[in-house]
């Protein structure tokens, strides 16, 4: 069976291909990876979220690299993803193995690899494990023996993700502003961080849907509007200011405001980057394809460099290792941070928008309304249509050969192929079709100035998915 890794990491459906037998494949062929390229020496950290068996399959990833001579240290718990990465810079480690499917579904689980900057493998290291991925069930070594022999230890990961989130918020003046604040980290690896973060002040956080299950409550854990029902409607009801989410593994962010209304993460990047600027912190901006055109027009505005990556956080989490950002967010609600390990994390990026609350001593709807009011207002949507891979790609290939005037009454005046195809409209908006990296999935993802304007948008786009014929 091949096994191959996508936007970040190898995902697949448990018991079919997610299995015990694969996993540890994957894991022996992460480890000659990593020994080959250099890596010989150091600990690897396993780390791994709330889903079905995810503490059994990071125990068998153990003994997979335990049997070939590493040093491993596991999480004494479940815990978000950027955990393990703060992890490994704190313990000086040779890379980290995840056990997570992050936002996907219940049914799927998943490996994510992070290399010693904490940041995700590059494709350089995914794509030789696959080709070192052995048909043979490696050797495994039980863990009271790696024990005895010094090859496996339990640690906490929270510390260490504490103090990198206190290099750069101000945990104590956060404790003491006094706001209300419903987190739901949708039974995913967060629980209860936020609350244990902010607890002893006269800030207030209650947690919905906090205690680990394997089915997320039967919803899909990614902090999108339509799987946050509960948080939308708590928020005004209980008088909060704010209600934040956070993804299955933890690293992705969704707001709303004290009104209930959805703060999507092409809001937070540039509320978080205006706030920096006030702050007088500037710096590149950067921001993955399918991403707001307001991070463009805060850069312009303030003549920041500026960058787009393909699709994947790991793009920016390579500028990050190798350069400099001040701040870059992916469309889906991950958001790195100079001064952060180069790892998006969502419970920083939700402390993040407490501190532009703070700062700006306005409600979360008004900072909103001020910024809008300075660099525009925009309409986004994205739809995920079940599609094999092969025929998503095969759409976009297709499309790239029609020369389209206008869509949903919009001037195409361009194209941009990076990352799937985006038809763009001027400065005014876009938008991009691309086969998911990740699921069975056909992404349509479309920004534009007005919500009448993005609903013609969207119409013509499934007009045309609904006539392709592979």
């Amino acid at each position: 069976m091949s096994l191959k890794f996508g936007t970040d990491g190898w995902r697949a459906v448990i018991a079919e291909e997610f299995t015990f037998r694969n996993v540890r494949r994957v894991c022996a062929a992460i480890e000659k990876t990593m020994a080959g390229a250099g890596r010989a020496g150091g600990k690897a950290i396993i780390g791994h979220d709330t889903r079905f068996l995810s503490r059994r399959f990071a125990e068998a990833a153990a003994e997979t690299l335990a049997a070939a001579g590493r040093h491993v240290m596991i999480t004494d718990r479940y815990c978000p993803t950027p955990a393990a990465s703060c992890k490994v810079v704190e313990e000086g480690a040779a890379y980290a193995v995840v056990i997570t499917a992050s936002h996907n579904p219940a049914i799927f689980n998943g490996v994510k690899i992070k290399d010693s900057t904490g940041a995700s493998a590059g494709e350089e290291i995914t794509s030789a494990c696959e080709k070192l991925i052995a048909a043979d069930e490696p050797a495994r070594l039980p863990l009271d023996e790696a024990a005895r022999r010094g090859l496996f230890e339990i640690g906490s990961f929270r510390e260490a993700h504490r103090v990198w989130i206190e290099k750069v918020v101000d945990l104590d003046t956060i404790r003491d502003a006094g706001l209300s604040v419903v987190v739901d980290p949708m039974h995913g690896a967060c629980g209860e961080i936020m609350a244990s973060l902010l607890a002893g002040g006269s800030t207030r956080v209650r947690t919905l849907r906090a205690a680990p299950d394997p089915l997320f409550g039967g919803a899909h854990p990614e902090p999108l509007e339509r799987h946050l029902a509960g948080l939308k409607a708590e928020v005004p009801a209980s008088g909060a200011d704010v209600g934040l989410a956070t993804d299955g593994d933890g690293d992705r962010i969704g707001a709303f405001d004290e009104k209930g209304n959805f703060v999507s993460p092409l809001l937070i990047a540039p509320l978080i980057a205006r706030n920096f600027l006030k702050r007088g912190r500037t710096g590149p901006l950067g921001k993955t394809f399918a991403n707001t055109i307001l991070l463009d027009r805060i850069a312009a505005r303030h003549g920041l460099p500026f960058s787009v990556f393909p699709v994947g956080f790991k793009h920016i989490a390579r500028q990050m290792v190798s350069g400099r950002l001040l701040l870059a967010g992916e469309e889906s609600g991950g958001i790195g941070i100079e001064g952060f390990v180069p790892e998006r994390d969502g419970t920083l990026i939700g402390l993040l928008v407490l501190q532009a609350m703070i700062d700006e001593g306005k409600p979360l709807s008004s900072i909103i309304a001020d910024m809008q009011a300075d660099y525009g207002q925009l309409h986004y949507e994205r739809r995920d249509l079940p599609c094999p891979s092969e025929k998503g790609r095969a759409l976009v290939e297709d499309l790239k050969k029609r020369r389209l005037p206008t869509i949903g009454g919009m001037k195409v005046t361009g194209l941009d192929d990076l990352d799937g195809l985006k038809f763009l409209f001027g400065e005014d908006g876009w938008i991009l079709f691309r086969a998911s990296g990740t699921e069975p999935i056909l992404r349509i993802y479309s920004e534009a100035p007005s919500a009448e304007r993005l609903a013609a948008i969207m119409g013509d786009a499934m007009e045309m998915v609904a006539a392709f014929t592979p």
